[in-house]
């Protein structure tokens, strides 16, 4: 199978080291240990998945990488086959004007995966606030992610 991720973070990373033992990984946005496909030849229809960032593509056609932001071009998403299947965290308005529906898988549509990105969120943001000097901390927003990410600062 050929995999094409567009950008994403570390946690790509993993995933591509454990398909590289059985599929043709090809990436946009993690440097050079797999093969880069150029921009302005991208075609997705060339792919069997393509994974997009948990955030999705904004409506600029951007998406994250792990060190910058990349805009992908109209043109990659013309001639797109049934064959393709792509996923993505968030299912953002700009893909689905973009890519048929159907064809969209979103990890989090699985209530498991949410709760382990959910509890990556809390760990990544702990760790970011042990290494600021500063000790006042303000969350905004208090919805189950963050009712966990409150109850485990305080045991620190």
């Amino acid at each position: 199978m050929n995999i094409l991720f567009l950008g994403g973070d570390k946690r790509y990373e993993y995933i591509m080291s454990d398909l590289d033992k059985k599929h043709s990984i090809y990436q946009i946005g993690f440097g050079n240990k797999y093969t880069a496909v150029e921009l302005n030849t991208l075609n997705l229809s060339n792919f069997d998945i393509v994974l997009f960032p948990i955030s999705g593509m904004n409506n600029n056609m951007e998406i994250k990488s792990l060190n910058e932001t990349i805009q992908i071009p109209t043109s990659a998403f013309t001639n797109i086959t049934t064959n393709t299947k792509f996923f993505t965290g968030l299912k953002t308005k700009k893909l689905l004007e973009l890519i048929p529906e159907n064809q969209i898988i979103s990890f989090l549509d699985y209530p498991k995966v949410e709760e382990v990105n959910n509890l990556l969120t809390i760990d990544g943001t702990i760790d970011d606030i042990k290494n600021k000097k500063k000790d006042i901390v303000c969350i905004l927003g208090y919805r189950k992610t963050w009712k966990r990410t409150i109850f485990k600062i305080k045991k620190v």
